[in-house]
């Protein structure tokens, strides 16, 4: 059982983000949260970078109960925690917490998830279980019974929940690709990347638009973010803003095909800048959504818990 006020810290890969929780709190303070570096990007131990960051609130409050999620549980953070196998209700992951104590202070570090894919493969995710579990705690009074999530990313997560329990995600580098690809091809001029236009919506929506009507062409279209630059540079719009949408078109096209078409609607949790891109090629796909803050998301999961 958790001890309000409690820290609630969500610690990926490439960034780490604390958020105090107090009583009474219902939505997130932007006021309470302190940001810092990921776990691959540490130089100092995890344990004085953490206590460092809360020391506002441990000055004032003393010690202080402290539950993580995300990388922080992997082999390359601070403990290892297994991964629960899906189907699993989302509801059930404090349960297999690892628990410790660190300078006086009470910790717990969640459980990773692992499933079969739909295609067939083993998968892994940590810290988008808590988003999900956020979601369901916003919304108690929606139909839980049959869910589509996307959570837009580097690696992109979709998930399938039924009542509360995640039975099967698929993991997709869409933002890694997206960077790759922009930073280290060919396919974008160097100019395009020093010198980064404002994001253009009519060049996302036509790479959008090119894999909506070649499905299974990514490959083949990819070039396209070149060669329309070369031969019609007045017309060829932004080229990095097609490209995403050829990669996010992909992204959505693909992942309809593994799931189906939601009859609710796809739930989109993360960035919403992000997620915007995602509602428009979803929309683009004949389909609906709406989106979900992360970091709401991320403070509702820590109050669920």
């Amino acid at each position: 059982m958790l001890t309000k006020p409690y820290v609630g810290v969500d610690w990926g890969t490439s960034r780490m983000r604390a958020m105090l929780i107090e009583d009474g709190s219902l939505g997130l303070d932007r006021d309470h949260v302190v940001t810092g570096e990921g776990i691959a990007r540490l130089s100092r131990p995890i344990a004085d970078v953490l206590l460092n960051a809360i020391q506002p609130w441990t000055d004032r409050l003393g010690k202080l109960d402290i539950v993580m999620a995300g990388m922080v549980g992997s082999n390359i953070g601070w403990r290892e925690t297994p991964y629960v196998t899906c189907p699993t209700r989302l509801g059930d992951l404090a349960d297999y917490a690892e628990r410790f104590e660190q300078c006086g202070h009470k910790m717990a570090i969640l459980p990773g998830l692992r499933c079969t894919n739909p295609m067939g493969q083993p998968d892994l995710m940590r810290g988008e279980e808590l988003q999900m579990l956020g979601w369901l705690a916003s919304h108690q009074d929606t139909s839980q019974e049959d869910r589509l999530f996307c959570l837009p990313g580097t690696h992109t997560k979709w998930c399938r929940m039924t009542d509360g329990r995640l039975e099967t995600f698929d993991t997709s580098l869409t933002g890694e690709l997206f960077a790759l690809l922009k930073e280290h091809s060919i396919l974008v001029s160097k100019d395009d990347v020093i010198f980064a236009k404002p994001f253009d919506q009519d060049s996302f929506n036509a790479g959008v638009d090119l894999i909506m009507s070649q499905p299974n062409a990514l490959l083949h279209s990819l070039f396209s973010t070149r060669t329309r630059g070369l031969t019609d540079p007045d017309n060829a719009g932004d080229a990095p803003s097609y490209l995403s949408g050829l990669i996010i078109g992909s992204c959505v096209q693909n992942a309809f095909t593994l799931y189906g078409a939601p009859a609710a609607g796809v739930e989109l949790v993360g960035d919403p800048s992000l997620c915007k891109k995602y509602a428009v090629a979803i929309d683009r796909l004949g389909q609906t959504s709406r989106t979900l803050d992360g970091m709401d998301a991320i403070h509702a999961g820590f109050l669920a818990l």
